[in-house]
């Protein structure tokens, strides 16, 4: 039967449609975008390669940095999430201020790259799965198994309701962010390290010195997934209240406890041995400190919590998708029947069902091509997301100031034009960064790796001609998409 996208067609059923409203708080939406930026396994895996590549002793400065451009981009953002209320975040305040060929581009742009780092992070699940489970479980389960083992876990679990997500979410994020912070507060109770407890870690010499523009990309890319929180808003009980309170205490949460846990270990190794440690033990960077400060037992709960923080990752990131997958549903870009939510849950679960088919097809392609699942799986896609979600970051930042230039509804000039000016600036030149040192970050000089940036502008063009077709060949879709 052939589909139709009216606006009759669209607004029918709205009772089958619809998100469950007033089911989210703040500290509900603060769960669900804090587990996406997964703070242990965000830890554990860019810290070293931070420290080694990038500032060394100044990582910890590299994280207050980096949460403070995404604290100015904060402030346009949840001016923003008081206007303009959709579950696509992102694509809508792109609409707004470019106009919707760009906002379907930003629409397309997001898909992508949200679903390639959630394709990284089944990639890194399977791989500490065959390191931390294996050997317990005495299982010769390849890495791929847990993968979809996780993956049906995700599907199972996402249809169940935002309610139980940001429920079982907060719990992980509770248990994931206490063993840092244990092993924090051991070492500073013990003194530190050679050098006892410093602030040098925070001053401009250290931070400003060796590659600084790379440490703070690796930060920056840590904090991937709190832009979620505007994506809640319908499911909110006052959006207007929740949304801009959540950003902003998901951004401070996530830059204190970042900046904090880091200046520990590196007061741990001291400002003189950390570099050292970091190139030479990379994998055990965290676990030699956690060994020696908190016995091995907490050690071995620390691996095991490092799995389940990618799985948090994994379901926040899932429950992202759908809603701009049930979002672009109901606005008429996607097929009518992705609109439709569980009746009994209130979830988008036909949209939750096609997220899961759209992971596992390209999951499946890795699989059967035998790619290295920590050098290629995980290394690539993640690369790959984090310059598309840093390039959707920047370019929402210069539509806000677009939108509230033409529109007037906020007047504050610096809610609505220096924040989002700045904010832009400041996530373009991460971009950027990003671009020329690519091969830093993914630890790859491959010409696939290369070209990610042209592939991302690629996805972006893609995008604006589709919506200027859908200009011509359906004109009620066009005019009501990102209103």
């Amino acid at each position: 039967m052939k589909e139709s996208y009216s606006l009759s067609d669209i607004a029918e059923d709205n009772s089958d449609v619809e998100l469950r409203r007033n089911t989210l708080g703040v500290w509900k939406v603060v769960f669900l975008v804090v587990s996406a930026a997964s703070p242990l396994s965000a830890m554990l895996g860019a810290v070293p390669p931070a420290v080694s590549l990038g500032n060394g002793a100044g990582v910890p400065g590299a994280y207050v940095i980096a949460g403070l451009i995404l604290l100015v981009f904060s402030v346009g953002y949840a001016a923003m999430s008081r206007h303009v209320v959709r579950a696509g975040a992102f694509y809508a305040y792109i609409t707004a201020g470019f106009g919707r060929p760009f906002g379907v581009a930003g629409a397309l742009l997001a898909l992508a790259s949200y679903s390639v780092l959630q394709i990284a992070l089944y990639g890194l699940f399977g791989f500490f799965c065959t390191v931390v489970l294996s050997p317990v479980l005495h299982s010769g389960l390849p890495w791929y198994g847990y993968s979809l083992l996780c993956l049906a876990a995700v599907q199972v679990i996402g249809v169940r309701g935002i309610d139980l997500n940001s429920r079982l979410l907060g719990l992980l994020m509770i248990l994931e962010m206490g063993i840092l912070l244990l092993l924090s507060v051991a070492i500073m109770r013990h003194g530190g390290g050679p050098q006892g407890l410093s602030l040098a870690p925070f001053s401009p010499g250290v931070v400003l010195s060796g590659h600084p523009g790379i440490a703070i990309m690796f930060a920056l890319a840590s904090f991937i997934g709190f832009e979620a929180t505007a994506i809640y808003g319908k499911e909110c009980d006052r959006p207007d209240v929740a949304v801009p309170r959540a950003t902003y205490i998901s951004v401070l949460l996530i830059q204190i406890f970042f900046a904090f846990v880091t200046w520990a270990i590196v007061c741990a190794y001291g400002t003189a041995n950390v570099v050292s440690v970091a190139n030479e033990h990379p994998g055990e960077f965290w676990f030699i400190q956690s060994s020696k400060h908190l016995g091995a037992a907490m050690t071995t709960t620390m691996s095991f919590l490092l799995i389940s923080s990618i799985f948090a990752s994994l379901l926040s990131f899932h429950n992202t998708l759908v809603r701009y997958i049930h979002s672009l549903s109901i606005e008429g870009i996607l097929p009518a029947w992705l609109k439709r939510t569980h009746p009994k849950f209130g979830s988008p679960h036909m949209a939750s069902y096609l997220q899961t088919f759209s992971v596992l097809v390209p999951l499946l392609l890795f699989i059967l091509a035998g790619s290295d699942v920590f050098g290629v799986v995980f290394s690539w896609d993640v690369a790959f997301g984090t310059i598309g979600i840093v390039a959707l970051q920047a370019l929402t930042s210069f539509s806000i100031m677009l939108y509230f230039l033409r529109t007037r509804k906020d007047t504050r000039v610096w809610h609505t034009f220096v924040a989002p000016l700045l904010g832009g600036i400041g996530l373009a030149s991460v971009g950027w960064i990003l671009a020329r040192n690519l091969d830093v970050f993914s630890g790859s000089n491959s010409a696939i790796v290369q070209s990610f940036p042209l592939m991302i502008a690629a996805i972006f063009v893609i995008g604006v001609v589709i919506g200027i077709v859908l200009r011509k060949t359906k004109p009620e879709v066009y005019r009501r998409f990102g209103q």
